[in-house]
């Protein structure tokens, strides 16, 4: 076989390869399983990426934004078990802390470091997955890791007791801020306790009865459901802005530096 033929055949392997990683990157079509656990996901998680919001102090329409961009990017991306793409309550939690110093919560200021924080984050893991530094998480002693799961568990839980019993507080600690909500029983809303008590209930005792029932989308359903009909009065987050967003690097680009080493601890 001469030179040339050797050429022409190698290079109809190659095509050969070729179509064949993108005919493997072509998805699936869907089925009526993936239709429903989208659905299901979306619906629970609308009013999760609502809280997650407030939870880290930006105006709750950027918890949408968040929800709908993040799931959007990883499934072009590829799938993973392990990761959780969208708002989490810990990277809330972190968020609120880093920059609580910096500016008010809620407001437009407070968004613009929030959103400088987000970049920096995903230049942090970008620059750690190249680095290959992931293995890094591996060398943690298992106490060090039961240490950290478990106060991330009381933050999140401490995060939510102003807002379970209806009681506001203005300390940035959120254990501070539920001991404060707890010692002041004259302010409980009977109504936001009725509706924790419910979404806890249908949560914990449904999953004895089924593991794979999506009992926090009726959770979801039910509280709705009960704020909707009045059956209970409790304060609502107001109007959601309708549209995208609009694109701009407009950020607090001089805050970087001082947001560098909490970027670097939300990504690792």
């Amino acid at each position: 076989m001469t030179n040339r033929a050797l050429h022409a055949v190698t290079r109809l392997r190659e095509v050969a390869r070729t179509r064949a990683r993108l005919r493997a990157l072509r998805p699936p079509p869907p089925t009526r399983g993936d239709v429903v656990a989208g659905v299901s996901v979306a619906l629970v998680l609308i009013p999760q990426a609502l809280a997650y919001a407030d939870l880290a102090g930006v105006p709750p329409v950027h918890g949408l934004y968040a929800a709908a961009a993040a799931p959007i990017a990883a499934a072009l991306a590829g799938s993973s078990p392990y990761l959780q793409t969208g708002p989490v309550a810990l990277t809330s939690l972190l968020t609120f802390g880093a920059l609580a110093p910096l500016a008010q919560a809620g407001t437009d200021r407070f968004a613009s470091y929030a959103a400088l924080l987000a970049l920096l984050v995903g230049v942090a893991r970008l620059a750690l997955g190249l680095l290959r530094w992931g293995a890094v998480a591996y060398l943690m002693s298992l106490p060090v890791v039961t240490g950290f799961t478990a106060a991330a568990a009381i933050l999140i839980v401490a995060s939510q007791v102003p807002g379970m019993v209806g009681a506001d507080s203005a300390a940035l600690n959120p254990v501070v801020a539920a001991g404060e909500a707890v010692a002041r029983p004259d302010a409980w809303s009977p109504a936001a306790i009725l509706i924790g008590l419910v979404t806890i209930g249908i949560v914990v005792l449904g999953r004895r009865i089924s593991a794979v029932f999506p009992w926090m989308l009726l959770a979801t359903i039910a509280g709705l459901l009960l704020s909707s009909a009045g059956v209970v009065q409790v304060a609502g987050i107001g109007d959601i802005p309708a549209g995208l967003p609009a694109i701009s690097l407009y950020l607090p680009w001089h805050a970087a530096p001082e947001l560098a080493l909490p970027a670097l601890v939300i990504a690792v």
